[in-house]
């Protein structure tokens, strides 16, 4: 097994995006959590057993492997460099506006994009090792695009 780090930027970062706009609201849901507690420090990232051995395991499974993405995503977001970590909490923590974001750096609407951009790659590295981590990574698509599946 080789490691592909041939990774398509643009589209990754595209991935990742959807994943924080949509797919996250499901997981957050599931999860009892909201947006703004992807800040909390009180979310361990520690695993913990599913319930499992009634009618409802399907559903207890469904909510733990919830709480487990959340978790991740929290953690992805407190393990990534400042600059990262700002930009993609005040959009997908705090919903703030990309000019607003961009302002608050100081910084051009072109040099965001990148900025952004770079980010969010970074959120699909540090996302696949806390997936790792938690032994969740066969159960959650992985955010990256490769330059070979094109």
């Amino acid at each position: 097994m080789s490691l592909n780090l041939e990774i398509d930027y643009p589209k990754t970062a595209k991935k990742v995006t959807d994943f924080l706009n949509t797919k996250l609201d499901r997981y957050l849901a599931l999860s009892g959590k909201q947006r703004f507690d992807l800040k909390s420090p009180s979310m361990d990232g520690m695993p913990k057993s599913p319930s499992n051995g009634n009618a409802n395991e399907s559903r207890f499974l469904n909510i733990w492997l919830a709480e487990e993405v959340v978790d991740c995503v929290g953690c992805t977001m407190r393990n990534m460099t400042q600059e990262s970590r700002k930009i993609l909490l005040s959009r997908y923590s705090d919903q703030m506006l990309t000019y607003n974001i961009a302002q608050e750096l100081n910084i051009s609407a072109a040099t965001y994009s990148r900025k952004q951009e770079k980010a969010l790659c970074e959120f699909a590295d540090r996302f696949e090792y806390q997936l790792a981590k938690h032994g969740i990574y066969t159960d959650v698509e992985d955010l990256h695009v490769y330059l070979d599946e094109e």
